[in-house]
């Protein structure tokens, strides 16, 4: 009680002693007070934390109350204004960013109940703090970064996402199913497809990840064919999120499916049919389309062709991408189709496994906005088609043929010994510093060669050289952006085997994909005895192996027509521990791509692989899938 009285009378003589100083003297004496507290740690914002804290929190509102009665004082030094702003503003950013770190602490709890909470992720979208190495990977990036980074992995390695965490998992689920190729046929397992059918009616976030669906058919037209199709008709609806839509192999898509799409989906961005016969009664009632596909063997199906030009004339504000093919050997014309003026708006053209008329040819001439052409077939008048391509002028710098080009497939058959034909085309070719990707088929090596230093801009290459030497391969390596990043080299005769050619190849430090081809095959178990069939077949994977294991950087190994997804273990190390782990390159072998296919069911991990890889050949089930050239 003594002790008590004591600080009373402490305190009312000091407040009798601040009571009679100046002004001038009761703020400074204020400010220094307020600069005390706050140099001891005691000072934190007003806001109140938990209660343990609550006893220093009071500091904080009186700190808060001295300085702002110092600041309203009239008459104070700036210097003294200044520090006392400074000291408070010093004092509100450390608590602030205490009360930061323990918000932070909140969200990566939310985040390890639930990574997919759309107002956290909202949060993390907005947040410009820094994030520290200890926080989970999923919160140092935003999830648009780490989709980006997932559409840059091969598909094969994606599916490793779906082990690390739930928020790579809901990346690599909606990548991977974003198009889902299902099959149907008599040899087929039809239990995937039928249990993507059920999931869809019954799971509408998996349905709106689905946004491409192809359908492949191989049936007799019978009650198991009704029966599916029935199946299909009632699961259509289901696939809420769907923009592309392709029906491939036979039966052909008939009237009443197109109808059922139609119902189901009138707003589709991508329409593909591939079969025998043009079917697709009624086709053309699709409004808003942006590419359009149609490879039918020949016009003898129930639909009239005729309609081709109607679907491109109903859709002529829209389509930008079209893909037309007949089976090469009839005698077909797309000379109606070409009519239209949409051919004019085109980025994207190819003809495939067609007959290539002049008036098409004269068509395409005219369609100056194209960034993208295949044209893969014969020529009706391949005289005509050299002045086409040889009119091609360069004016300040700017082709007056197709002078957007990024792309360019030409891949002719017999045509070999039309020199001038293939002249023409290496001539309108130069000075093209934009075209990225390159395909030139049978194109002799030395006009390909005269070409390549023009071509700053490459990034996709397929070439064939007929007699590969040491020489000739460094005249190609010599010759090509330091940046490519997808090669196919094919050859007929080669100086040694064409595996040990792969470690120049080195050079090309982008390089994700590499294709050898010297028109070998695989050994045939019906042609050799077993021994020899398995000393041969481990010496092909063998080959194929060192490719990848020359190579650090690729991705994919194309050997022979066979295609290997690369699979390595451990990380890249220095000296000879790199060396050593090189060795562990596998490679794991992929499907062989099916018919009428466009090689599109086969994941090469970029469009620049599947652009180089698609084959667009003769519809023909007798040929075996990996003799096809």
């Amino acid at each position: 009680m003594q002790q008590q009285q004591q600080q009373d009378e402490l305190t009312m003589t000091v407040f009798g002693a601040v009571e009679s100083l100046s002004p001038a003297r009761k703020a400074g004496f204020l400010l220094e007070t307020s600069l005390a507290l706050i140099e001891s740690g005691r000072c934190t914002l007003t806001i109140c934390l938990p209660v343990h804290s609550c006893a220093r929190d009071r500091y904080g509102d009186e700190v808060e109350s001295y300085l702002d009665v110092y600041l309203r004082t009239p008459g104070l030094e700036k210097k003294d204004v200044e520090r006392a702003l400074l000291a408070r503003g010093n004092a509100r950013k450390m608590a602030g960013e205490r009360l930061l770190a323990r918000a932070q602490q909140d969200f990566q709890a939310v985040a390890k109940l639930d990574p997919s909470n759309r107002e956290l992720q909202g949060y993390l979208r907005r947040s410009n703090m820094i994030h520290f190495v200890d926080e989970p990977a999923s919160q140092r990036a935003p999830p648009e970064i780490w989709e980006r980074i997932a559409r840059f992995i091969p598909r094969y390695h994606l599916r490793s996402w779906l082990f690390v965490s739930a928020f790579h998992r809901d990346i690599a689920v909606r990548l991977i199913f974003h198009t889902i190729d299902l099959y149907f046929g008599e040899d087929q397992d039809l239990n995937r497809g039928l249990d993507i059918f059920d999931r869809v009616k019954t799971d509408q976030g998996f349905a709106r990840r689905v946004k491409a669906l192809r359908l492949h058919w191989a049936y007799e037209e019978n009650d198991m064919f009704d029966l599916m199709t029935r199946m299909f008709k009632s699961a259509l609806p289901a696939f809420v999120a769907l923009r592309e839509f392709e029906w491939i192999g036979y039966p052909e898509l008939r009237a009443d499916m197109v109808q059922a799409v139609l119902q189901a989906h009138p707003h589709l961005q991508t329409l593909g049919l591939i079969g025998w016969h043009f079917d697709a009664v009624g086709v053309s009632a699709f409004s808003g389309l942006r590419k359009f596909i149609l490879r039918a063997e020949d016009d003898d199906g129930f639909a009239d062709m005729g309609e081709v030009r109607t679907v491109l004339d109903q859709n002529q504000a829209t389509l930008r991408h079209l893909t037309l093919g007949a089976y090469l050997q009839r005698n077909h014309s797309w000379d109606h189709a070409f009519q239209s003026a949409t051919i004019r708006n085109l980025t994207h053209l190819e003809l495939v496994d067609t007959r290539i008329s002049h008036v098409v040819l004269a068509r395409i001439a005219h369609a100056h906005r194209l960034e993208s052409l295949t044209l893969h077939g014969t020529f009706e008048e391949p005289c005509s088609a050299s002045v086409v391509f040889g009119s091609d002028h360069v004016i300040d710098g700017v082709h007056t043929f197709l002078p957007h080009l990024e792309e360019f497939r030409f891949v002719m058959v017999g045509h070999d010994d039309d020199l001038g034909l293939f002249q023409s085309v290496a001539q309108f070719l130069r000075q093209r510093p934009r075209l990225r990707r390159l395909d030139l088929g049978s194109c002799p090596w030395d006009l390909v060669h005269g070409v390549l230093p023009d071509l700053s801009g490459l990034r996709v290459l397929r070439v064939r050289i007929a007699n590969l030497t040491e020489a000739s391969l460094r005249a190609l390596l010599t010759s090509l952006p330091a940046t490519m990043a997808v090669l196919h080299l094919e050859t007929a005769v080669s100086d040694k085997p064409i595996h040990e050619y792969a470690p120049a190849f080195k050079i090309f430090p982008s390089l994700s994909m590499l294709h050898l081809d010297s028109n070998r095959r695989r050994p045939q178990p019906n042609l050799l005895s077993d021994k020899e069939y398995q000393v041969q077949t481990e010496q092909w994977a063998s080959n194929a192996r060192s490719i990848a294991r020359a190579l650090p950087s690729i991705d994919f190994v194309g050997w022979h027509g066979e295609h290997y997804v690369v699979v390595r273990s451990g990380g890249a190390k220095e000296g000879a521990a790199r060396d050593k782990e090189k060795d562990k390159a596998e490679l794991k072998e992929l499907p062989a791509r099916r018919r009428l296919d466009c090689a599109k069911g086969v994941d090469f991990g970029s469009e620049d692989a599947a652009w180089m890889e698609r084959k667009d050949l003769p519809m023909d089930y007798e040929t075996p899938g990996l003799q096809q050239t």
